[in-house]
């Protein structure tokens, strides 16, 4: 006899959600380890590149700001995802994940224009003869800071793709842009000590625009999802599966 179980709509709903809960507490347990990672890394870098006065240093400890304000905003919007439906939102409060990943990346694109103008500050007065004075410090922080975050940015962007977790997706190209920066930043600053000087300035520009690069692509992911957009390959994969069940005469529309 057949399973009458797996035509019921209710009890489908009820293990989707289930479904979907817990990998929204996975995901929120991951966002964690992001969020101390970020604060340890920006604080060291922080107050390193202001006691040694290095530009770069400093802005990728801004760019890490960015990934504390980002992972916090990430969480909440986890933690508002996994409320049960009320009166106003009777499909569940899903897209608070999307609104958090938008959010985070307005805040990456308010800081890059940040650091475009440190970065021109930074040409200026290598132009007018000041110098930095880059040490054994400013070169490990940085070096460390980009595996930390190199780890960080292949383990998010693994969960966000097997939770198929829009989040985690944006949390990942965000982890990956900042270990680029943060792995610039430490040639900057080894190509500073051994004497070009004129690193620090255009290294300190790059970083902005990797920024701005990885702001303006979690943008259209999020807008993409929050305007309820879909890739039509998709609707071309699931007309040929559903036009494979035995007793479908046709497809009118998906």
């Amino acid at each position: 006899m057949a399973n009458t179980n797996q035509y019921d709509a209710g009890r489908n709903i009820q293990i989707d959600r289930q479904h979907r809960l817990s990998k929204l507490q996975e995901a929120q347990q991951i966002t964690w380890i992001n969020l101390g990672a970020y604060s340890s890394i920006m604080v060291a870098e922080l107050i390193i590149g202001y006691l040694a006065q290095i530009s770069v240093l400093i802005a990728d400890g801004l760019n890490n700001l960015t990934g504390v304000c980002g992972a916090a905003i990430l969480i909440t919007g986890l933690k508002i995802s996994k409320r049960p439906p009320d009166s106003n939102h009777v499909m569940g409060h899903w897209q608070y994940e999307n609104i958090a990943a938008l959010l985070s990346a307005t805040i990456m694109f308010a800081v890059s224009i940040q650091i475009f103008v440190d970065g021109a500050f930074a040409v200026q007065r290598f132009f007018a003869g000041h110098t930095i004075r880059p040490n054994y410090w400013s070169l490990g922080v940085s070096m460390i800071a980009a595996i930390i975050i190199s780890i960080l940015a292949k383990y998010n962007s693994l969960k966000g793709q097997q939770l198929k977790n829009q989040a985690l997706t944006a949390s990942g190209q965000d982890l990956k842009s900042d270990a680029w920066t943060s792995f610039g930043t430490f040639l900057s600053i080894g190509g500073a000590y051994l004497g070009a000087q004129w690193l620090d300035g255009v290294a300190t520009l790059l970083v902005g625009c990797l920024i701005l690069h990885a702001s303006i692509s979690i943008f259209r992911t999020t807008i993409m999802r929050l305007t309820e957009g879909f890739d039509p390959k998709d609707i071309d994969r699931y007309s040929k599966t559903i036009s494979t069940i035995p007793g479908v005469l046709g497809i009118q529309g998906i």
